[in-house]
C-alpha cells in the first residue's frame, strides 16, 4: 500500500515554509567522467556506467534524445521508469551529482541530480540549426539511496528550479527530512507537477 506524505513543493517553500533540515550535512560532487562503454542488452541503444563515492555505479542508458540514470547495483529497471516529465526534445542529466552526507556519516544517504529539457534552437523558416539549444524544463530529481535494498535508489522529490530560485536549498532540506522516513516502492511523493511514479 502506497503512503502519502504531506509536503508539496510549491512556491510556499521559498518563504521558508521548509524547516532548515540540512544543517551540518555536506555534500561532495562528482562528475560523469570516470566512465566506461558496457552492453546495454534491451536497455537503450547505448549504456555508459560510471564510478560515483565508494565505487557506487551510475548506470546511464542514453539515445540520441533521451538519458537516464539509475544507482546500481539493484533494481536498474525499476529505477529507469522513474523519471521526471520533461518540456523538450532532449533530455540532458548533469553535469554533476550532488551526494549529501549525514554529519557524522561516510557513505551518501542521498543524491541529487539536474534532469533538463533541451530544444536545439533552429531558424523556423529555413529549417536550419542555429547554434545552441533552449531550455525548456530544468528538474533537480532527489534520490534515497537503498544500496542493500532490492532497489538501490529511488525518487523522493522533483523540484522545478525555472521556477524557485533556492531549489538546491530546498533539495538539501528535502533530502535529510525525507530519506529517512521514505519507503522505495510504497510511499509516493508528489511536487507541485510531477508524480515521483506512477
Amino acid at each position: 500500500m502506497r503512503i502519502w506524505l504531506g509536503i508539496v513543493v510549491t512556491a510556499s517553500l521559498t518563504a521558508g515554509a521548509l524547516a532548515q533540515f540540512a544543517e551540518g550535512h555536506r555534500s561532495e560532487f562528482t562528475g560523469f567522467d570516470n566512465c566506461e562503454d558496457r552492453d546495454p542488452g534491451d536497455l537503450s541503444p547505448y549504456l555508459q556506467v560510471c564510478l560515483g563515492p565508494q565505487g557506487q555505479e551510475i548506470w546511464l542508458p542514453y539515445s540520441e534524445h533521451s538519458s537516464a540514470m539509475a544507482i546500481g547495483p539493484n533494481g536498474i529497471e525499476a529505477q529507469l521508469d522513474e523519471r521526471p516529465s520533461l518540456a523538450g526534445l532532449d533530455m540532458m542529466i548533469g553535469p554533476v551529482i550532488d551526494w549529501r552526507y549525514r554529519p557524522d556519516g561516510d557513505e551518501p544517504y542521498a543524491a541529487i541530480v539536474r534532469y533538463r529539457g533541451l530544444t536545439p534552437n533552429y531558424n523556423q523558416e529555413t529549417g536550419e540549426y542555429t547554434g545552441g539549444t533552449t531550455t525548456n524544463s530544468n528538474i533537480l530529481v532527489v534520490i534515497a539511496l537503498r544500496a542493500d535494498e532490492p532497489v538501490s535508489a529511488c525518487h523522493m522529490a522533483y523540484i522545478n528550479a525555472m521556477e524557485m530560485p533556492n531549489a538546491n536549498e530546498i533539495a538539501h532540506d528535502l533530502a535529510a527530512d525525507l530519506e529517512p522516513r521514505f519507503v522505495c516502492g510504497e510511499t509516493r511523493y508528489l511536487n507541485a507537477d510531477h508524480p515521483a511514479w506512477d
